[in-house]
């Protein structure tokens, strides 16, 4: 699992030609305001000023806004000593990976802010949603097939996975909120799991 550590804030360099300082600093801007405003409310400009750059120095170093926040969130992939050891404890391997991931999360992580973002601007779900296709639907596919039950319990799977992060880390809903990690992360584990082998198409017809 790979994650971003914290970025310390912008220091002034004026009449200085330092290209990766002021790089590194446009990073630290848009991370601590994509965190703290989302990606829908957060602009160019506004990055611009807190990093003291001028606004063509943003472009010409990231070329965009959704490329400055793919260069700044904390981002992760189901890696092969996950998905390479079969589906026999894959949801207890899924429940480690994400907990572990969202227990850790530093508070200037853009990745919350973006998912609620994704709620209600559709530029914010779309790079949401190409995100978990690279991240969790391919892989999973590729462990749980693509056809037969395989979508279907791929499906599951991410709703799981989805859900529980929406009512533990984005709402924090109660009793989710506050059950101990371990407890958590061990009922999570036996619902994936259900979810990978002992799902059946049959459960799902109405």
């Amino acid at each position: 699992m790979q994650t971003t550590a914290t970025v310390p804030a912008p220091r002034r360099r004026v009449g200085v030609h330092d290209p990766i300082g002021r790089r590194a600093d446009v990073l630290a801007a848009a991370r601590r305001l994509f965190a703290t405003n989302g990606y829908a409310e957060t602009s160019i400009r506004a990055i611009a000023a807190e990093a003291q750059v001028n606004q063509a120095l943003v472009i010409t170093y990231f070329g965009s806004k959704e490329a400055l926040l793919l260069a700044v969130v904390a981002r992760f992939s189901i890696g092969a000593e996950v998905r390479g050891a079969g589906i026999q404890d894959l949801g207890a391997r899924l429940a480690r990976l994400y907990m572990e991931r969202w227990e850790s999360m530093p508070p200037d992580d853009p990745w919350p802010a973006l998912v609620r973002s994704a709620v209600s601007h559709e530029l914010s779900r779309q790079l949401l949603r190409s995100e978990l296709q690279a991240q969790l639907t391919a892989p999973l596919g590729r462990v749980l097939g693509e056809d037969g039950d395989g979508p279907l319990r791929n499906a599951m799977v991410q709703c799981l996975l989805g859900g529980m992060i929406m009512e533990r880390y984005i709402y924090r809903l109660e009793p989710a909120s506050s059950l101990p990690a371990e407890a958590f992360e061990a009922a999570l584990a036996a619902c994936l799991q259900h979810a990978i082998s002992g799902l059946k198409s049959s459960e799902a017809q109405l």
